[in-house]
């Protein structure tokens, strides 16, 4: 056997359990392996999986920008970066300014949305370093009335390919994390990316290889919180 034919297969998943992948999937920002390289093929591969992903009206609108080059990159993480800066960091610190000044002690933020916040920014600091960025959205604009069946059938042809794409880059040892705070200049990104005008952005996923397997569930409410039985 040739040392082509023994070599193993980049694209086949190194998860099968399929439980194991639903319930481990999570947001990754801090175990990226940002000096590790993702092959095209492998990115296409997760795509054409997440392309089976269902659509309403059997339309298939969603569309994938895989962003590789690392000049553009940057540019988006620029972007990014100053969508955190103007709606995130700069209103928190704002806040606690007028506390202060106020006279009232500072908001401590619950031990895991602290442990959250140092994740952000994290990933704040490193999106441009990221080995792939992957913009996800829409070839229609969001319906003019965003709500009800209309807004149901627009996300809902988009939203279960995204999931779709991150549970196959986590089959495969890649993880992501779905953010959209650069909707705000969602224009400047079409800009830099020359996006056509009906494109519509829903989320931006920074993806890499991540620095070990062992992901858990996550913590949620019991079951009968959640779940009503009729």
């Amino acid at each position: 056997m040739s040392a082509a034919a023994e070599a193993p297969d980049a694209t086949a998943p190194l998860l099968t359990d399929v439980d194991e992948v639903l319930s481990t999937t999570r947001a990754v920002r801090r175990r990226l392996d940002l000096g590790r390289p993702v092959p095209r093929a492998v990115l296409e591969r997760c795509i054409e999986l997440a392309r089976q992903a269902p659509m309403a009206e059997n339309r298939e609108v969603a569309r994938f920008v895989v962003i590789e080059d690392p000049g553009v990159r940057a540019q988006v993480a620029a972007v990014y970066r100053r969508a955190i800066e103007d709606h995130v960091t700069t209103p928190l610190r704002i806040s606690a300014e007028r506390r202060a000044a106020a006279g009232k002690p500072p908001r401590e933020p619950r031990p895991e949305m602290a442990r959250a916040m140092v994740s952000a920014q994290h990933l704040v600091d490193h999106f441009h370093e990221v080995p792939a960025q992957i913009l996800v959205g829409s070839v229609d604009r969001v319906p003019q009335e965003p709500r009800g069946p209309f807004a149901s059938m627009f996300y809902g042809s988009v939203y279960p390919a995204l999931w779709s794409l991150q549970l196959a880059l986590r089959s495969r040892g890649l993880g992501s994390a779905l953010t959209c705070i650069h909707l705000h200049y969602e224009r400047e990104v079409a800009e830099i990316l020359d996006l056509p005008e009906q494109f519509t952005q829903v989320a931006l996923l920074p993806v890499a290889y991540t620095r070990g397997l062992d992901f858990k569930a996550a913590r949620r409410a019991p079951a009968d919180e959640v779940v009503t039985w009729r």
